[in-house]
């Protein structure tokens, strides 16, 4: 379980890292959540603070690349992000908890 990241870069304006990183041979293995905390620990950075944006399946190979923000204060990354990144992150019953949450303050709200 490695990864070789490609590319670091630094968004001083919107207050995050940019990491764009390819995990060797980890097609159909790797999860969401295995992918931020090998990001995390590698980087020594807190696994709140990682934000997997997306992974991707190289054609012909076993590869996944992945793009990862790492904000300096998770305010920022409520702000800027669509909730639903936030939801793929929680476990299944977890989001189901909170998509039910939601539709109970929508329903209240239109009654």
């Amino acid at each position: 379980m490695s990864f070789q990241v490609k590319e670091d870069n630094r968004n001083d304006l919107l207050r995050r890292r940019e990491i764009d990183c390819v995990f060797s041979s980890m097609t159909g293995s790797l999860t969401r959540q295995d992918a931020v905390k090998m990001v995390a620990e590698k980087l020594n950075v807190d696994v709140d603070k990682v934000y997997l944006i997306s992974l991707k399946m190289k054609t012909g190979t076993r590869d996944v690349s992945g793009l990862f923000y790492i904000y300096d204060n998770t305010e920022d990354a409520k702000k800027q992000l669509p909730r639903h990144l936030f939801l793929r992150m929680l476990s299944k019953e977890e989001r189901e908890k909170v998509v039910k949450e939601a539709k109970k303050k929508e329903a209240k709200k239109g009654s």
